[in-house]
């Protein structure tokens, strides 16, 4: 009675045994799809790194950074708070997953119609994803040049997504 007792316990202990591997291997497949999602969200880089990404372009596109303003830092646990308080009002954004953060920046700089619009185009080519949220462009009649076109004042206001 006592052997098969133990003779019970040790198959059970061998099927805990597999069980535990193929749950392990399964949570490194999810552990490594979890990261893939946040590099895919937020880049590999942080913000500092893609703050000074968009100053080597803005120099190159010949534009000129007046200031750079951060709004707002959405974490992903403060999503998580915000949901529990507010289910009425309930925004879900699916950007925002753990392990990520949401940056929400005004840029305001000056340059001509040709220089944003390069300016514009290399943006798109960032690995952080990048919502360009409003843009307002207003003529600056300082400066009136036949060859480049007028300088325009460009307020942008961005939502990107880093590590955290």
């Amino acid at each position: 009675l006592e052997l098969n007792e133990l003779i019970k316990k040790k198959d059970d202990l061998e099927n805990l045994r597999s069980q535990y591997r193929i749950i392990n291997q399964e949570f490194i497949k999810l552990t490594e799809k979890r990261t893939r999602i946040i590099e895919l969200i937020s880049g590999k880089s942080n913000l500092e790194t893609l703050i000074a990404q968009l100053g080597v372009i803005g120099k190159k596109n010949n534009i000129e950074f007046v200031s750079i303003i951060p709004k707002k830092v959405i974490k992903f646990t403060d999503n998580i708070s915000e949901q529990n308080t507010e289910k009425k009002d309930l925004i879900i954004d699916p950007m925002l997953v753990e392990g990520t953060k949401k940056y929400l920046i005004e840029f305001n700089f000056k340059t001509n119609f040709v220089n944003l619009l390069s300016f514009l185009r290399e943006l798109e080519f960032q690995e952080n994803i990048i919502f360009i949220n409003d843009i307002d462009i207003k003529s600056n009649n300082e400066k009136i040049d036949t060859n480049k076109g007028s300088i325009l004042r460009i307020k942008l206001l961005m939502t990107i997504y880093g590590k955290l």
